[in-house]
């Protein structure tokens, strides 16, 4: 469990009222005490003396740069050594919830029924982190905005022909499809029991986005043309991503507005040669959707 893991195992055990802010305070000073520096984890790995160590401090001294990334410019550690040494350092790390154990702060039992619980929710973030990684929306952006991301992703997987969403439905979420196809379509006036085909959705596109901006009714429907992999996401919890995301938001949104340009380019193409009457004036917000 990496460092980041750790620390966040407190604030689980905060949110479940397992625990006090100064008991988490106090765990992560000793914690830091009891943690030996990059440094002193460097040396005894004989990965630096100490006539290299005063250099590299001597240069960090000039420089706002971390020791670590002073070294990896002069050329006294390599990539590779620098992870083995952060590997080393977390292996040395005391768990947080041993600390609090030792502290009498939670009894033993309370905090491996939390960890266990904890673990399952680390697994499922584990595992749509790795997701969004190869979504082409997320991949100009930070790996901590992506975890943020993570949080208020929702992983769904849809049967083929299964309807996703209905047209006139209230819109409060978006899609990012991570694998399989979707067909857009629109409600057929002249018979009800046959839509309008627009257009095909597919691996990284996304749609619902209008739900984004303002909240209105979906304009078509999505179905699966086969079992797919989606991410929803909240409309509520995805602008307060983006209100705290900044340059996120900017990557995230330039995309969205791509796709959109790109879906009304085929919507309108389609619509006019197949169903021109059938809507009229009707707005193509979303691409349809």
């Amino acid at each position: 469990m990496s460092m980041e893991s750790k620390l966040f195992f407190g604030n689980y055990l905060l949110k479940k009222k397992l625990i006090r802010e100064e008991d988490v305070l106090y765990a992560l000073r000793y914690q830091s005490e009891k943690t030996p520096s990059f440094i002193e984890t460097a040396v005894n790995m004989g990965c630096l003396d100490m006539k290299k160590v005063y250099e590299i401090l001597t240069m960090q001294a000039n420089t706002d740069l971390a020791f670590e990334e002073i070294a990896l410019q002069k050329g006294c550690l390599t990539s590779s050594q620098i992870t083995d040494i952060l590997n080393e350092r977390e292996k040395a790390m005391p768990h947080i919830g041993e600390i609090l154990v030792n502290m009498g702060t939670i009894a033993e039992d309370v905090m491996s029924a939390a960890l266990k619980a904890f673990q399952q929710t680390t697994e499922r973030f584990i595992e749509l982190s790795d997701i969004l990684r190869g979504v082409k929306m997320f991949q100009s952006i930070s790996d901590r905005a992506l975890e943020a991301l993570a949080i208020i992703s929702e992983k769904i997987i849809c049967k083929q022909n299964e309807r996703i969403i209905y047209e006139g439905e209230k819109a409060e979420c978006f899609y990012c499809v991570v694998s399989g196809s979707l067909r857009v379509t629109k409600n057929n006036p002249d018979d009800w029991d046959k839509d309008i085909f627009i257009y095909t959705i597919t691996n990284n596109d996304v749609f619902g986005v209008s739900s984004i901006y303002e909240k209105e009714k979906r304009a078509a429907n999505v179905t699966a043309e086969q079992e797919c992999v989606l991410l929803r996401f909240d409309r509520e919890k995805f602008l307060g991503f983006l209100s705290e995301h900044p340059k996120a938001a900017y990557h995230i949104l330039l995309f969205i507005i791509q796709r959109l340009v790109y879906k009304l380019q085929l919507a309108h193409r389609e619509l006019a040669n197949e169903r021109k009457h059938i809507i009229g004036s009707e707005p193509l917000m979303d691409g349809i959707v």
